[in-house]
């Protein structure tokens, strides 16, 4: 496996996670991508994605797993994920035993429970779930990192302004773009997000990039 030809700028958005990103058949090329990347600046984004199929492996992958919070400029993962690795359920806990010590900018999904932000300098909130009847939760996870990265790109965010701390408002914007993308795709079974919504996003986003660039 080659990552080599990956031709990596400032601020391009890196997403990596679930067992690929922790594999140690292929740790070595994953991390010298990672590493690599980071070198060059660029924003890496860690979905933990950790699933009950590889519990029995958890003390083997963890130094890899660590690695990962390391590198990480932002750290996604579920309740899901962190019972199964820490047993563990409470996101502050999560947050101060396990992930703050690595990086400061935590993100817990829980389902239909408010999602919690933990970031630099203490800064906490949580933003609530709307109600809602979905039609399928399948591709929910994904299409919610979809729409983090749409935010970050939305609100022209660099990786320095991650690592220096977001503002309130900023957090704002890009956890409304998440729940907005999560939200469509749960209103259908294909699992992701509508044509129609694909287009207005894409029309925002040109929209907000022409006028920053005026």
């Amino acid at each position: 496996m080659e990552f080599g030809a990956f031709d990596v700028q400032p601020d391009d958005i890196i997403v990596f996670g679930s067992y690929f990103a922790i594999n140690p058949a292929i740790r070595p090329q994953v991390v010298g991508f990672l590493e690599d990347a980071s070198r060059k600046g660029a924003i890496l984004y860690y979905d933990v994605n950790f699933r009950s199929s590889h519990r029995d492996e958890i003390v083997k992958v963890t130094p890899n797993l660590l690695e990962n919070y390391e590198l990480a400029d932002i750290v996604r993962g579920s309740r899901e994920d962190f019972e199964i690795l820490y047993k563990a359920v409470d996101a502050d806990r999560v947050y101060q035993s396990e992930i703050s010590f690595y990086c400061k900018r935590f993100i817990y999904t829980q389902g239909a429970d408010p999602v919690v932000l933990r970031s630099n300098d203490g800064f906490r909130k949580e933003y609530p779930i709307e109600p809602a009847t979905p039609l399928s939760t399948i591709g929910a996870g994904d299409n919610y990192n979809a729409g983090i990265i749409y935010g970050i790109l939305k609100n022209n965010i660099t990786r320095e302004q991650i690592r220096n701390g977001l503002t309130e408002s900023q957090w704002d914007e890009i956890m409304a773009c998440a729940r907005a993308f999560s939200a469509e795709s749960c209103k259908q079974t294909d699992n992701y997000i509508s044509e129609e919504f694909g287009n207005r996003m894409k029309q925002e986003l040109n929209t907000n990039t022409h006028e920053t660039n005026l």
